[in-house]
């Protein structure tokens, strides 16, 4: 606590009457004097008056601001320098440290710079700057030093001053401003107050000026300990959620205007978790989290904003002025197509989300705006989305003709709304009450940001995007609310606030006391004897100690919690704050409020409906035939839900972007390849007669060929050098898989991509045979490429892994005809067959299927023939009579890379810990 003694106090009483007659009144932050000013306005009300001048009530820092502004309307305009923003010093403090010599081995300019602002400013706070000559001997001092002078000395030529040293400017030349001085100056809330604003509030006195201190209103609600309850609570969530009820009983239950403070002392960990948590327990309907849904206003407010960058209207911006001159990942993107803040983002909405899923196929992780404008008349964008494609040609145009290479900030600012204005920025619909003010933020940030001429004459346009975007993630924004009831604070908010109810949560050993956190650039010595509050641990924990006491003396009903266990992975033991040990613990009174889907079971008679069969298909729809060919069945062995939601409602993962080609993509060139060799070889014969050199020669053709195909469906994905890499490795895949071939005896190759329809049962299904090769003998095998490792345990069982291979045997002429069937592994250092034969060495090494321990149980090549077949049926026949059980066959790995997660849920188990099978529909 400072000393205020050399200022007369009055009651918080007259307060008001000071208010009344024209008294301005100065607090320590903007949430307390926007409290005062609403308590003032009210009383005025309560005296049912019907007009009343507006109070003066500022925080100090708007004060001084605001004696700078008058000044330079008046005869000081020549006495006092301009004032820089926080931004345009951020941004001179960031020159200076990244031209100096140890600023060039630094990692993190922009955090130095905050780290040594905060020292300027903490400097002349607290009269320290005079001071920091003595700890020259200290390397951090002397760093900070030189880059004050070489900050000090452009400033002055440039006649700029800043927030940090405008209060002693003002406090030297206050009575030769000229500007009309207030005669009574109402202190009220401080509980630091620091050298600066002392010697400020003496020259205010000085020139005539009456300063008074109020007296903290707290000693009207001075109480015993005894009255203050304490409770421990499992876990935050828990914490959160019963102060959340607590909360709502205490509005439920006043009859008049009631003002319910929550304080977090850790506020930026918590927010998320603590809206999520009062929206649930103050509105649980859950239709208003519905898109669309017309929100009601919550009775309660975070007082912590957001970063202006996480707006949604301020991101599409964002991506819409990086579109002009850099790459950006698809995915941002793909956010962006559906943004509602873009020209005919209304008319052309259905169409843009099929545009975007339609353009995954063949885009990269990251594109240009050249490359957006191909991609999007490559799905036919012309057509689907002209309004979009319009406004991106535009674009384009505007970027060659208007963009220059370097300009002033006030250019780009200029250049930056003219190319949202050709995207159609904010969108055609109206913008909601919160929309609307982030779009005014957007247009101050801007205006903000053509003010750096004064810092900096030029720049590029990428440095403009790359400041204006730093400017934005430092900016907390929150958009303004009407009065609510329930106040969500931090620690130095609540300072000099009154409540009718106040709980303080979160009063661990780890969270209260607030851990010291001194500047590192001014010495710890120095800080301890300045006594600066979170300078050292004494003085956080002294501090600290004040706050708590104004605590228990600022409300009537007054609850202190404290969680038993840490959110962290090893949820570790916690223990209350040392300050609050006093306080007896209580144990909690506040019953569950009951939840909205159990007053839904309560009022209505609840029908159960097993959902986990669909109709049957349809006759018509098995004579046309299913798509997806052999993985119909697959999936359904996987899991009945899978097939279910594939193959009859057709739902399809979006693609994901990706570089080069994915793992779809190199097994098709390898098919491709493969394909066209044996198409032209034929026989084993042609392969030994061949020589070397032809056959390069062949290879090499038949790579081009199918690398020219895929070019055909994706411009860049196989273009200039990655086109010279993916034929290396094609050649090479190829050469060291015709190695494995010449081991073999006597072969023929009589199919080669067949296509062949087959019938399971009741379902047809339209299958292609990779390879059918006829032995010596006469004896058939059919192949199946594969670019991965595969197993014959995979075609064993009644939920086969991999069907395709024993569906061909058992449901096709060709198949019922042949001897055994084989993958072809395909893969460098693992090429071979995995195969299953009726006869030995059919294939190099291979053993005949009796000889294998996991085909005992089938005395004949007939029996396991008629094995497969009836596992087969009986997937299909599951299938066909609308099987939609969430049924994997082995849980959770077979739900862990499913494409289907999204609509099933199923994996949201698997972060549950739980284990072994699953039955049943979500």
């Amino acid at each position: 606590m400072f000393d205020f003694s050399q200022f007369p106090q009055i009651p918080f009483d007259e307060i008001s009457k000071r208010i009344n007659a024209g008294s301005l009144v100065v607090t320590p932050n903007r949430r307390l004097a926007l409290a005062l000013n609403e308590k003032f306005n009210q009383e005025q009300i309560n005296q049912q008056k019907t007009a009343w001048y507006s109070a003066d009530i500022l925080p100090f820092s708007s004060l001084i601001e605001r004696i700078h502004l008058e000044s330079l309307y008046a005869k000081a305009a020549s006495i006092l320098p301009s004032l820089l923003s926080v931004h345009q010093e951020q941004m001179l403090w960031e020159s200076i440290i990244l031209s100096s010599k140890d600023g060039k081995v630094l990692l993190r300019i922009s955090q130095t710079a905050r780290s040594v602002s905060e020292a300027w400013h903490l400097a002349h706070a607290w009269r320290l700057i005079h001071r920091l000559g003595n700890f020259a001997s200290n390397e951090d001092v002397k760093v900070f030093l030189g880059w004050a002078k070489t900050y000090q000395d452009i400033t002055a030529f440039n006649r700029q001053t800043d927030q940090a040293r405008i209060c002693d400017l003002i406090t030297e030349q206050y009575e030769f401003l000229g500007i009309d001085k207030p005669s009574l100056m109402v202190c009220y809330g401080f509980d630091v107050i620091t050298p600066q604003q002392i010697t400020f509030l003496k020259k205010m006195s000085d020139c005539g000026c009456e300063v008074v201190i109020a007296n903290n209103p707290a000693t009207q609600y001075q109480q015993s300990l005894a009255n203050i309850q304490r409770f421990e609570y499992a876990n935050s969530q828990e914490e959160i959620h019963q102060a959340a009820i607590w909360a709502r009983s205490r509005i439920e239950t006043a009859s008049y205007g009631v003002r319910v403070g929550i304080v977090v002392p850790a506020l930026p960990n918590y927010r998320n978790k603590l809206i999520r948590v009062f929206n649930e327990v103050m509105d649980p309907d859950i239709r208003f989290a519905l898109p669309g849904a017309k929100h009601s206003i919550a009775p309660f407010n975070v007082s912590l904003g957001l970063a202006l960058t996480t707006y949604p209207l301020i991101d599409a911006a964002f991506v819409s002025l990086a579109l002009l001159d850099q790459k950006i990942e698809f995915n941002r993107i793909s956010h962006w197509l559906c943004s509602p803040f873009l020209a005919g983002s209304e008319t052309e909405m259905g169409q843009r989300a099929l545009l975007d899923a339609q353009m995954r196929r063949y885009t990269e992780p990251e594109i240009s705006l050249e490359r957006l404008l191909v991609l999007v008349l490559q799905a036919d964008g012309q057509k689907k989305c002209p309004i979009l494609l319009q406004c991106l040609s535009v674009l384009r145009i505007f970027r060659r003709t208007k963009l220059p290479e370097s300009a002033s900030h006030t250019v780009f600012a200029r250049i930056m709304s003219e190319a949202l204005q050709i995207l159609g920025f904010p969108g055609e619909r109206s913008l909601d009450s919160n929309e609307y003010q982030t779009l005014k933020k957007w247009q101050t940030l801007v205006a903000n940001f053509a003010a750096f001429d004064q810092v900096n004459a030029k720049t590029t346009y990428y440095e403009a995007i790359s400041r204006l975007r730093q400017m934005a993630d430092n900016t907390l924004f929150q958009p303004e609310t009407p009065n609510v009831p329930v106040q969500i604070i931090g620690v130095l908010e609540a300072i000099g606030m009154e409540f009718d109810h106040l709980w303080i949560m979160g009063l661990s050993d780890e969270q209260w006391p607030l851990r010291s956190h001194p500047n590192p650039f001014l010495p710890l010595e120095l800080q301890r004897k300045a006594k600066l509050p979170l300078g050292s641990a004494l003085e956080s924990s002294a501090y600290c100690q004040r706050l708590t006491q104004k605590w228990f003396s600022s409300s009537r009903d007054i609850v202190l919690s404290h969680p038993q266990y840490s959110d962290d992975r090893d949820g570790h033991e916690l223990k209350p704050s040392p300050l609050i040990q006093s306080i007896p613990l209580s144990r909690p009174i506040f019953p569950d409020m009951e939840q909205h889907h159990d007053r839904i079971i309560r009022s209505c008679k609840m029908e159960y409906i097993a959902d986990c069969e669909s109709p049957p298909l349809d006759k018509e729809i098995i004579k046309q035939g299913i798509k997806g060919g052999t993985s119909v069945i697959k999936d359904y062995a996987a899991c009945p839900f899978r097939a279910w939601a594939k193959h009859r409602l057709s739902i399809t993962s979006l693609d994901v972007p990706h570089t080069g080609l994915n793992a779809v993509e190199r097994g098709s060139l390898v098919h491709q390849v493969l394909a066209q060799l044996w198409q032209q070889l034929r026989t084993k014969e042609a392969l030994d007669g061949i020589s070397d050199h032809n056959l390069d020669r062949m290879l090499k053709d038949i790579i081009n060929s199918a690398i020219s195909e895929m070019q055909q469906y994706g411009s860049t994905v196989l273009s200039g050098r990655f086109a010279q890499i993916e034929q290396r490795r094609l050649f090479r895949l190829a050469l060291g898989w015709l190695a494995e071939e010449k081991k073999r005896s006597y072969f023929k190759v009589i199919a080669v991509e067949q296509n062949r329809t087959i019938q399971i049962g009741d379902l047809i299904l339209n299958a292609r045979l990779d390879r059918v090769d006829e032995l010596e003998g006469g004896q058939r095998i059919v192949i199946d490429y594969k670019t991965s490792k595969k197993s014959i345990q995979s075609m064993i069982g009644e939920r086969l892994d991999e069907p395709q291979l024993p569906l061909y045997l058992v449901m096709t002429e060709i198949g019922q005809q042949a001897e055994g069937a084989a993958f072809a592994v395909i893969k460098r250092g693992e090429m071979g067959f995995a195969a299953i034969l009726r006869e030995s060495d059919l294939l190099p090494g291979i053993k005949a299927f009796s000889q294998l321990d996991k085909f005992t149980r089938f005395d004949t090549w007939e029996d396991l023939i008629e094995a497969w077949r009836q596992h087969l049926t009986n997937l299909a026949t599951g299938f066909c009579n609308g099987d939609a059980k969430v049924n994997p066959k082995n849980f959770p790995v077979t739900c862990k890379y499913c494409d289907m997660q999204l609509f099933c849920r199923i994996h949201e188990r698997i972060d549950d810990g739980m284990t072994g099978s699953s039955k049943g529909s979500d």
